[in-house]
C-alpha cells in the first residue's frame, strides 16, 4: 500500500492517477507497433497523454501542492509532476513544437523497424549481422556485415531526421535551455557536470584498451588494428561459448532459474515474452513498461545462441525492477532515472557472464568456460569507455548545424577521433541504426553511467558481507538490490541516490580496477 498523503495531495494523486491510465493505453499501442508494424493510433493516444499535461488547471493544482506544508518524501512526489507539467506551460509554440516532435518521432521509428539491411544483394535480419560479427572468421565479410548497418543512414535523412534534430533544438531553445542536451539532463535531474572532462579521461582509459585489443588483434586478427567489425569476433574468440547452440524455447527456465537464486520468482510476474524475429518486428530488445507493478512485456530477437541470452537477462532485469515499484505511487515512479533503470537492467544482464548462470549450459565444461568468460570479462572492461563516443556524439548532435546527411557523418568522425583517437573507417559510419538516436534522445549516457552504478553496487555488497563475490551470498545481494536501489528508485535523483548507498560522490573511478 502506497504511504502517499492524499489527504494533502488528492487532487495531484487522481491527476497522476489519469495520467498512469492514458500511459497504459499508449505504451499498449506502442508494444502493438514495435511488435507488428501496425499502427492503430500511437500519435493520437500521445495527444491524449499530453492533454492531461497541458492542462492548466492540472498545472496549478500541482504548483498549488508545492505551495503546502508536506512531509520531504510528498514534497518530491510534487516536484516530480511538476517537473514534468513545466515544459508545457511556456508557450504556445513550446506545445505545437512537442506535437510535431512526437509525430516526427513515431513516423521515424517506422522507418527503422521496417528496415532490412542487405549484404551481397540479399536482405539480412540484425540477428544474422550481429552472428557474422561474432563468429565469422571471414574479416572482409564482418566488414560488410557492420557496414550494412550504415545502410539505413539515408533514408532516415531523407524521411526527417535532420528535421527531428532541428525542432528538438528549437525547443530547447524555447524552453529557456542552453541547449536539448542541458533540457534533457534537467528533465533527468542530472547535473551536466558529469560529463566534464571526459575527453580527458577517455584519453587516460585508452591507453590500457589499446594495449589489451593490439595483443588480442596480433592473436586472433593478425593485426594489431581493431577495427569496429573485429570486436564481437574478439569476444567470440576469447569465450567460445557465446556461439554456442542454445534451445531458446526453454529460455525462460534457465531465467527463472537465476532470478529465483536472488530472490525474485518470475512466475509471481505478469511478464510477457515475444523473443523470436519476424518481418515487420522491430529488431531491438526493449521492456515496454506497460504498468508497473502490474504489466510489462519483453520483445527480443533470438536465433539460438547464447550470446542472445544476455538481452533476456536485461530487459527481464528491467521487469522485475518495474515489478519491486508500488503501482499505487505513480507520482514517485515518474521519477525513476534511467540509469538506475538500465543499471538494474545491465546489472542482471552482466549474470551471462557469470557461473551462476551458464553452469546451466556448460555442465561438464565448467573450467573452460571459466577461464574463457574471465578473458572476455577482462576484454570487456577495457573497453568499456568507448562507449563514451557514442554518448558524445548523441549529444554533439544537438549542438551543431546539421544540413546534410554528411554533416553528421563528418561529427560522428570528429567524436570519434576526441574519444577514441581512430580515423574515420568507411565512407559512412553506422550510426543510424541505432534507434536511439531517433526515439530517445540523449538516453545512451543511462547504459554507460548504470554499468558504473553496478561495479559500485557490488563493491559496496562485498565489502558490507566480507565476501569475495555476490553470488556468494545471492539471495542477501537479491535483497540488497531491491530494498537499497528498486523500491527507493524515484525517491532521490541518481546523483544522490548514489551517494547514499556507496557513501561518496558519483564518479568515473569505477570504470578501473580496484
Amino acid at each position: 500500500m502506497t504511504n502517499v498523503d492524499t489527504a494533502r495531495t488528492g487532487k495531484a494523486t487522481a491527476i497522476a492517477a489519469e495520467l498512469e491510465r492514458r500511459a497504459v493505453k499508449l505504451a499498449r499501442l506502442e508494444w502493438t507497433q514495435y511488435t507488428t508494424g501496425f499502427d492503430f493510433g500511437v500519435n493520437q493516444a500521445e495527444r491524449r497523454y499530453t492533454a492531461v499535461l497541458k492542462d492548466k488547471g492540472n498545472y496549478r493544482a500541482v504548483l498549488g501542492l508545492l505551495e503546502r506544508g508536506l512531509r520531504p518524501l510528498d514534497r518530491r512526489r510534487a516536484g516530480i509532476m511538476a517537473l514534468h507539467f513545466k515544459p508545457f506551460h511556456l508557450s504556445p509554440k513550446l506545445n505545437r513544437l512537442d506535437d510535431r516532435i512526437r509525430a516526427k518521432q513515431t513516423e521515424l521509428s517506422k522507418v527503422l523497424n521496417g528496415h532490412r539491411s542487405s549484404i551481397n544483394g540479399r536482405e539480412v535480419r540484425a540477428t544474422e549481422i550481429a552472428r557474422i560479427l561474432r563468429s565469422s572468421p571471414d574479416r572482409a565479410l564482418r566488414r560488410k556485415a557492420f557496414l550494412a548497418r550504415a545502410q539505413v543512414n539515408e533514408p532516415l535523412v531523407e524521411a526527417g531526421f535532420l528535421e527531428l534534430i532541428k525542432l528538438r533544438r528549437e525547443f530547447a531553445g524555447l524552453y529557456g535551455a542552453r541547449d536539448f542536451v542541458n533540457y534533457k539532463l534537467e528533465m533527468d535531474e542530472l547535473s551536466p557536470r558529469v560529463f566534464e572532462r571526459w575527453e580527458e579521461q577517455a584519453a587516460g582509459l585508452r591507453v590500457a584498451y589499446r594495449k589489451i585489443a593490439s595483443t588480442l588483434g596480433r592473436r586472433f586478427l593478425g593485426d594489431e588494428r581493431v577495427k569496429p567489425w573485429d570486436s564481437a569476433f574478439l569476444g567470440a574468440s576469447l569465450a567460445p561459448q557465446l556461439n554456442a547452440p542454445v534451445d531458446m524455447s526453454g529460455s525462460y527456465e534457465a531465467l527463472r532459474g537465476l532470478f529465483l537464486s536472488l530472490g525474485f520468482d518470475l512466475d509471481r510476474h505478469n511478464i510477457t515474452y515475444d523473443i523470436f524475429p519476424r518481418r515487420h518486428k522491430s529488431e531491438w530488445g526493449y521492456n515496454f513498461t506497460i504498468e508497473r507493478g502490474r504489466d510489462t512485456r519483453v520483445l527480443a530477437n533470438v536465433e539460438g545462441r547464447y550470446q542472445e541470452t544476455g538481452v533476456l537477462l536485461h530487459e527481464t532485469g528491467h521487469a522485475v525492477h518495474s515489478f519491486a515499484l508500488d503501482p499505487e505511487d505513480v507520482m514517485l515512479n515518474m521519477g525513476v532515472s534511467g540509469i538506475v533503470t538500465e543499471g538494474v537492467a545491465n546489472l542482471f544482464g552482466g549474470f551471462q557472464l557469470h557461473r551462476a548462470f551458464y553452469r546451466g549450459f556448460f555442465r561438464g565444461e565448467m573450467a573452460g568456460a571459466d577461464a574463457a568468460f574471465a578473458r572476455l570479462r577482462k576484454y570487456q572492461r577495457a573497453s568499456a569507455f568507448t562507449a563514451m563516443a557514442g554518448i558524445l556524439f548523441d549529444q554533439e548532435l544537438y549542438r551543431h548545424d546539421l544540413g546534410s546527411l554528411d554533416d553528421v557523418n563528418q561529427l560522428y568522425w570528429q567524436v570519434d577521433r576526441k574519444i577514441l583517437g581512430e580515423e574515420p573507417y568507411a565512407d559512412q559510419p553506422a550510426w543510424g541504426y541505432r534507434i536511439h538516436h531517433t526515439t530517445h534522445p540523449v538516453y545512451l549516457h543511462n547504459y554507460f553511467l548504470g554499468d558504473l552504478t553496478n561495479e559500485m553496487l557490488k563493491r559496496v555488497f562485498c565489502k558490507r558481507h566480507r565476501v569475495g563475490d555476490v553470488m556468494e551470498r545471492p539471495k542477501e545481494f537479491g535483497d540488497f538490490v531491491r530494498k537499497e536501489v528498486m523500491k527507493p528508485s524515484g525517491r532521490w535523483p541518481f546523483l544522490e541516490l548514489f551517494e547514499r548507498i556507496s557513501g561518496e560522490p558519483f564518479s568515473l573511478k569505477w570504470l578501473k580496477n580496484e
